[in-house]
């Protein structure tokens, strides 16, 4: 009787497993890769981004792995850490982006480590390379490894804008910027990309600019549901028509003063103030516009009658100085006019000239641009707020001077843009200097 009663019990013991089981398996079956293959809680970690998948491809032998194995992930990160910033010192490239490629592997979620090391690659390490081929395929790895992490990170919107900015700003403003920017469109490996860009950073065949503004609009879809923690939202949203305005006047800097750029601009304007300035933000006192109507006012303080149409104001006028919105609009619309567009280009004609030692027919067009200019300023003070504004207008003045000083001329004591001289001098020595160095002045 014993014995019976034992193998049921058994048996009972044995059942009761496999119906254990069943959920177990149900819920932790591993995925194939496919999408929807499983188990539950592995669809859960695909749907939440979550899964490890790849661990395995860290280098089994390695004492990272070990630690990993150990359940001591975090240490093993914290040496593979160590041992990349020891390659980056040795300028051990190769092991470098290898260890960082474990990094990930490692820490896949950890929005960081993305971030730092693109922009690791694109600014520290392409700045150890002397030719500026080299330098450029850094950024490229930088703007590659960036790509990567947004594949595998869809709720940081802080990781397209991080690539748009690589894009933007490290093609478009780097002290190699102009030959950058060829490259972006006719990569250095020629042969390799068939006389064209490479095709894993731009492979539209756009400009770079044109590139970072649709990566910035990625960002601007994603931050809708997922929250930003990179910037104030009003000025990381307004990073795509931003990206726009630089297109436009990164023709300008190349001597391109055409409809395109014109169009450029006007496209520029019309992004700024129908689709960014009317945009909602959320104050401190309900939502504002920043290109806000009479009617605008009176219906966003009809919303809650603890809000009065002197609080819309009041805070639609510090959104629109934080931001930057008034300078931004008014240099859109005066880039468009001819007065503008005619100044900008006798000025750049002037300098051109200057660097062909054509003296004489350059002083004519910087006079001619100096003159225009001033009366764009008279028009649009509010220009006078912008750096690059300011300084264009003093490089002018500084090569139109120095060639009075080459050629012995007494230099007038009136002149185009002598206001803006006078008041900028805590610039002139600086700009002075670089346009040494840009022109080979002695």
């Amino acid at each position: 009787m014993n014995k019976l009663t034992s193998k049921h019990r058994k048996l009972a013991y044995v059942m009761a497993i496999i119906v254990l089981l069943i959920p177990v398996i149900w819920l932790g079956m591993p995925s194939t890769g496919e999408e929807g293959s499983g188990g539950e809680l592995a669809q859960l970690r695909v749907q939440h981004e979550l899964g490890e998948s790849t661990l395995g491809d860290v280098d089994p032998s390695s004492a990272s792995m070990n630690f990993v194995l150990l359940g001591l992930r975090g240490i093993a990160t914290n040496l593979l850490w160590m041992d990349a910033n020891d390659y980056q010192k040795k300028k051990e490239w190769a092991k470098l982006r290898s260890t960082v490629d474990s990094i990930i592997l490692l820490q896949p979620h950890y929005m960081k480590v993305w971030d730092f090391q693109g922009w690791n690659l694109a600014y520290n390490v392409s700045a150890e390379w002397d030719a500026v081929e080299d330098r450029y395929f850094w950024v490229k790895e930088g703007i590659k490894f960036l790509n990567e992490g947004v594949t595998r990170n869809e709720r940081y919107p802080e990781l397209d804008w991080k690539v748009g900015n690589l894009h933007g700003q490290k093609v478009g403003r780097s002290d190699e910027w102009r030959q950058f920017r060829n490259f972006y469109k006719v990569d250095p490996d020629a042969e390799r990309y068939e006389g064209g860009p490479d095709p894993e950073i731009n492979p539209e065949r756009l400009d770079n600019y044109q590139v970072a503004k649709e990566k910035f609009l990625i960002a601007n879809e994603k931050e809708l549901k997922h929250k930003q923690h990179l910037q104030m939202r009003m000025l990381f949203r307004a990073s795509p028509w931003h990206a726009q305005f630089d297109y436009a006047n990164a023709m300008q800097r190349e001597g391109k003063f055409g409809k395109q750029r014109t169009d450029a601009w006007a496209q520029g304007f019309k992004d700024w103030t129908t689709i960014f300035g009317r945009e909602e933000f959320i104050t401190p006192k309900g939502p504002i516009v920043l290109e806000w109507t009479e009617d605008d006012i009176k219906n966003l303080a009809g919303r809650d009658e603890n809000i009065t149409e002197a609080d819309v104001r009041h805070w639609t006028n510090r959104y629109q100085d934080t931001s930057n919105y008034r300078f931004w609009r008014t240099r859109a619309l005066s880039e468009s006019e001819t007065e503008t567009i005619d100044a900008h280009k006798a000025i750049y004609d002037g300098e051109q000239l200057f660097r062909s030692g054509k003296f004489d027919e350059a002083k004519v067009q910087l006079e001619k641009g100096m003159a225009l200019y001033a009366l764009v300023l008279n028009k649009y003070p509010s220009l006078l707020s912008e750096d690059l504004a300011i300084e264009e207008g003093l490089q002018a003045v500084i090569l139109w001077r120095y060639i009075h000083d080459l050629k012995g001329l007494q230099v007038p004591a009136s002149f185009p843009l002598k206001p803006l001289w006078n008041k900028e001098q805590g610039r002139v020595p600086e700009l002075e200097n670089d346009l040494r160095r840009r022109y080979g002045i002695q």
